[in-house]
């Protein structure tokens, strides 16, 4: 069966990807990229130019590839189309599961289940949407890529990249991998990037409304690890309960609108906690001599992360000093009641230290034996990530004790770091070159032949690869790695790659709706006119 754009649409594609179970994180993944690829193995022009498209091996644990497609232009310009394969799973539709990655069916099931609510009748009635797992996240806007590259003259002025990764939804492997490869595609073939667009969806807002999204959103996870003072819980006040000294950063740091950061004209959340516990593994009588606790935290802004850091490092010490007042009258009833004598009593409050300073506390005590402690440290925590029986953080919490313990830093503690995934705040107004004309074009075809407003938004507030798509102080985003709570060969960011690639990038997709919910539904006007529409006005006038 031929995949030719003439006898496969838009929404034929789509229907096919979304057919292709590949839930995130899982070997699952590996089936969409393979669907994905069949399409440039079995098109002409791809059979007769096998090197201008690939399957990549970018090192993935999973197995997960970059499949890219290029049909080069007469220039260098070129203009990258690239998205996620991966989705979120179909658990959430209950009794449609059976039918989440068959649209057609399942809008009928929807129909008669009495779950459609009014505007999901309406959008049902109207023949406009489609519903599905991966409709709107992002398997339509792949559909628009490949549908594309495939279709794209050879020998226009303008060049053609498509690039088709994993692991959006969960901690962005593909992208990351992907930006060496992008690097090593321009060098082979002479390239210019103009511009990259992330064909992701968009939040309906009306229907004479299109959205661009002029960046995105920053989060990073602090990660916190404490320590306190074991004793009997029968004589609490001899120790220092390291769950106490989490409980109280908590409830400092949880919805602390301290925290929040605002730029052009948008705002974040107030930070969230999501995840505290002490790390005991069996239950006994003591007091918890470890604990931890991560921060989702959003932010806006570039540069804005040291000082939020600052920040946090200043509410635990804080913290610390709550700690130890509340136990100074502890103590202080113990003593009058002749529970405790003198010289049982806490004297030290926790030290509070960034990750990376404690490292080096443990490199000066250990010497040469630091780094080979470390580099096995590193490899026992990669194997066992590799093998699902750590997750990421996790991981980090891990490494964080065990640093804590090599360093030999007496006493309580709380050792503040990073964990993964971190996802760094980027806006093409901040780019020397700023929008390379991208939104002035956009802008024009939406007002002259589409009939629409354009609005711009400066940030994608979702979360997402543009991430990792542009980088203007690779110097600075190092120094914020420094204090990451793994090593390099379990996670980085190619920020100096991502530096080179140059080009502003864009989230411009179809309309859509609840996404990662059942209802989840594409806008298939969008999908099937509007930006195909405005990736041709991109081709001609870049």
């Amino acid at each position: 069966m031929s995949n030719q754009p003439d006898n496969k649409s838009i929404r034929d594609i789509m229907l096919d990807l979304v057919g292709v179970q590949s839930d995130s994180g899982t070997v699952m993944e590996r089936a969409a990229a393979e669907r994905i690829a069949s399409y440039f193995e079995e098109d002409p022009y791809f059979s007769m130019h096998r090197d201008c498209w690939g399957i990549a091996d970018t090192g993935d644990h999973l197995g997960r590839p970059v499949v890219w497609a290029l049909k080069k232009g007469t220039t260098p310009r070129t203009l990258i189309l690239t998205g996620h394969y991966d989705a979120v799973e179909t658990e959430s539709y209950g009794d449609l599961k059976p039918w989440a990655l068959k649209p057609e069916e399942l809008a009928r099931v929807i129909e008669g289940s009495g779950r459609a609510d009014e505007k999901i009748a309406a959008d049902l009635a109207s023949g406009d949407w489609v519903f599905g797992r991966g409709t709107a996240d992002m398997k339509g806007g792949l559909a628009i890529g490949i549908h594309k590259v495939l279709s794209h003259p050879a020998g226009e002025k303008t060049g053609l990249l498509f690039a088709a990764v994993c692991d959006e939804e969960n901690m962005s492997a593909g992208a990351r991998g992907c930006v060496p490869l992008l690097l090593q595609i321009r060098e082979k073939f002479g390239l210019e990037y103009a511009a990259t667009l992330i064909l992701e969806p968009q939040l309906a807002l009306g229907s004479d409304e299109f959205m661009v999204y002029n960046g995105s959103i920053g989060k990073i996870l602090p990660a916190i690890v404490t320590r306190g003072v074991l004793s009997h819980c029968g004589e609490p006040v001899k120790g220092l309960s390291a769950a106490h000294i989490a409980a109280e950063i908590t409830c400092r740091l949880d919805l602390n609108c301290d925290l929040t950061t605002s730029d052009l004209g948008l705002t974040t959340q107030a930070p969230i906690v999501t995840m505290v516990r002490d790390l005991k593994t069996t239950y006994d009588v003591s007091v918890p001599g470890y604990g931890a606790l991560m921060l989702n935290l959003l932010f806006l802004g570039e540069g804005k992360v040291g000082g939020l850091m600052s920040k946090i490092i200043e509410i635990c010490q804080q913290a610390a000093d709550a700690v130890m007042e509340r136990y100074e009258k502890a103590y202080e009833h113990s003593f009058r009641a002749g529970l405790i004598s003198p010289d049982a009593k806490v004297t030290r409050g926790p030290v509070v230290i960034e990750l990376g300073k404690l490292e080096e506390m443990a490199a000066v005590r250990l010497g040469a034996d630091f780094d080979a402690l470390k580099a096995e440290l590193a490899q026992s925590l990669y194997q066992r990530i590799n093998a699902s029986e750590l997750t990421l953080q996790n991981a980090s919490i891990e490494y964080m004790k065990k640093v804590l313990e090599m360093s030999g830093l007496d006493g309580p503690a709380i050792v503040v770091g990073i964990s993964p995934p971190y996802y760094p705040c980027v806006c093409n107004g901040y780019l020397p070159g700023k929008d390379g004309g991208v939104l002035e074009i956009v802008r024009r075809e939406a007002e002259e032949n589409l009939g629409m407003k354009l609005k711009v938004m400066p940030y994608f507030t979702g979360i997402g690869d543009a991430s990792y798509m542009s980088c203007t102080d690779p110097d600075g985003q190092r120094q914020v790695m420094k204090n990451l709570t793994l090593p390099a060969n379990c996670y980085d960011i190619p920020f100096e790659d991502i530096a080179r690639l140059g080009a502003p990038c864009f989230f411009i997709g179809p309309r859509a709706f609840e996404i990662h919910q059942w209802s989840e539904r594409v806008y298939m006007p969008d999908l099937e006119k509007t930006v195909p529409a405005i990736i041709d006005r991109l081709l001609k006038e870049l």
